[in-house]
């Protein structure tokens, strides 16, 4: 969908795009209590390098993200692991409520310095989350709402010389990031609406505030041009002037996405062709303070995408099959429910940066990244 889920946002992950997608996730003229409880939950992503070195033993995962990145001096390893188990109730014609604890590991990897052959460039993000969201509908369906609370544990390790050839496992490589990553807290809230005209025919209007800002800081290092800014969000405890970004402060992201479903039938069976398209991060700038991205390309501003799926207009079920735009390229993938079972992937394009060596500039590149999940809804 190209990120494009502000207006069509119906799953768990609505309390990053737009929390009012919440209400969505279930029948609120139902009386079950419990709509979902998904357990476990795993995904897994990877870059072009890194695709074929992964195997199905996790401990291998770190040694096997290393020589993946040896193999292609000046290119960067990418591997992602994250999960989200949670559960989604609520009363009948009540407010949904959602419990969750995501947990997200981002790491990449890139030998640049051909002087110190065993000094690699080294970047980890593992963030841990307690999610609270709280959405709720009109009686007629057109207006949803709804709000995130999500306190949140952050280690975040950065070294341009990361010394390969004391690590020979796994756990040498997660001991060295714990022990000299920097540790962070911080409590992001996130809020949204979504306007629906009449029918889903009709376009659906979203609007969400990523990380209400709770403060701003002067040491904001731009990822594009590599200034530093005053930029405002969610403030994180723990970091120093010298931390990382994400160290430091979740920027302000302001949202706004429009959406239609389109629905017909083949035989007997419904399907749904969703469309929609956001704008994201949406610059603003208030007393020279950035509430949001600052010098961003307008092409990585567009996101859009297309979903074609089956059954029930709200709740994809069975089979879908997805396609979109973001950061300038392609995206697509494809959802299959077999039960209680959910297998999900999907490829996309990021602009990345990796630094230069002996400079303080960087350089600018895109790479696809693939993403594979399993999980089980109860």
């Amino acid at each position: 969908m190209g990120g494009a889920f502000t207006a069509t946002a119906n799953d768990e992950t609505a309390i990053y795009s737009n929390p009012a997608g919440l209400s969505a996730t279930r029948n609120p003229a139902s009386k079950k209590k419990i709509s979902d409880f998904k357990f476990p939950d795993f995904e897994i992503g990877a870059n072009n390098l890194m695709l074929g070195y992964l195997n199905p033993n996790p401990v291998n995962l770190g040694t096997n993200m290393i020589k993946s990145a040896a193999s292609s001096r000046g290119n960067q390893s990418y591997l992602l692991l994250q999960s989200f188990p949670e559960i989604i109730f609520g009363g009948k014609f009540a407010p949904t409520f959602l419990i969750g604890v995501p947990i997200r590991s981002e790491n990449k990897i890139a030998f640049l310095d051909s002087a110190n052959p065993n000094n690699a460039y080294a970047v980890s993000t593992t963030t841990a989350t307690f999610a609270l969201g709280i959405a709720n509908v009109s009686k007629r369906g057109g207006f949803r709402y709804g709000i995130s609370i999500r306190p949140n544990y952050r280690i975040d390790y950065f070294n341009k010389t990361m010394d390969t050839s004391k690590i020979s496992t796994t756990q040498d490589l997660t001991n060295e990031v714990t022990k000299n990553g920097t540790e962070t807290l911080s409590v992001g809230v996130d809020a949204g609406i979504m306007i629906t005209a009449a029918d889903y025919w009709f376009p659906t209007l979203g609007l969400s505030v990523r990380n209400i800002p709770t403060g701003c800081i002067k040491t904001y290092v731009n990822p594009i041009t590599q200034n530093t800014e005053n930029v405002c969000g969610a403030l994180r405890q723990g970091g120093s002037d010298s931390s990382p970004n994400s160290s430091k402060i979740d920027p302000t992201e302001v949202r706004v996405g429009v959406s239609l479903t389109p629905r017909g039938r083949i035989s007997k069976s419904k399907v749904n062709l969703k469309l929609a398209v956001d704008v994201y991060p949406i610059p603003v700038e208030i007393d020279g303070n950035s509430y949001g991205g600052k010098d961003v390309d307008t092409t990585r501003l567009i996101h859009a995408g297309a979903e074609l799926y089956f059954g029930n207009v709200l709740i994809q079920q069975g089979f879908s099959l997805r396609g979109g735009y973001m950061e300038g390229g392609a995206t697509w993938g494809v959802s299959v429910d077999a039960g209680i079972f959910s297998i999900d992937y999907s490829s996309y394009v990021i602009n990345d940066t990796l630094p230069v060596t002996g400079s303080t500039t960087t350089t600018a590149f895109v790479e696809r990244r693939h993403l594979l999940g399993l999980s089980c809804h109860w």
